[in-house]
């Protein structure tokens, strides 16, 4: 009967020493992130000194583009691509949004959207099916979109302009 007792210390002692552990594992991990957040923080803020002259080398209008609130472009006609996956038909039904800071942009993005809406769905179409499945290639579409767009702007208005696409409905079938 004593050495019932004694054991049933032992094992409390033992689960005691892993919930250490783990805590100490966990202060070390937390520490260790923190750090490494601080060091992310300092090595790649850029000085304020060397910003300012750059700065006053950017034109008015580029600064009022970075510092204006965002403005949002529903593209309300929905994009509907059809794959041919292993000889089946397979669809992509897709919704967006377009971000921009700059007013102008989004008016030349409606003045000139039956040019960007064929070159997104040529892009569309022209995707893997697979891909598209992953985060990494809807990632993909989303800067390639972004580049097809301004593209688009930068040779219509001498400007780009439009910072990110947003999908607010992809479905794939």
């Amino acid at each position: 009967m004593a050495d019932d007792e004694l054991d049933v210390g032992a094992e409390e002692g033992k689960k005691g020493g892993k919930k250490k552990l783990i805590i100490i594992i966990v202060v070390a991990l937390l520490v260790l992130g923190g750090g490494g957040a601080a060091a992310y923080l300092f090595l790649f803020s850029g000085d304020d000194t060397e910003e300012a002259a750059d700065g006053e080398a950017a034109s008015a209008e580029e600064m009022v583009q970075l510092d204006g609130p965002a403005i949002y472009l529903d593209l309300d006609q929905a994009f509907v691509v059809d794959f041919m996956v292993s000889g089946k038909q397979r669809y992509l039904q897709l919704n967006m949004t377009l971000k921009s800071r700059d007013q102008g942009q989004i008016d030349a993005v409606k003045l000139h959207m039956p040019l960007i809406r064929n070159s997104l769905v040529l892009l569309f179409s022209s995707q893997s099916f697979d891909e598209l499945q992953t985060v990494d290639g809807k990632k993909a579409l989303k800067v390639a979109s972004v580049e097809t767009i301004n593209s688009i702007l930068t040779q219509e208005t001498g400007l780009g302009g439009i910072e990110d696409v947003l999908f607010t409905n992809f479905v794939m079938q």
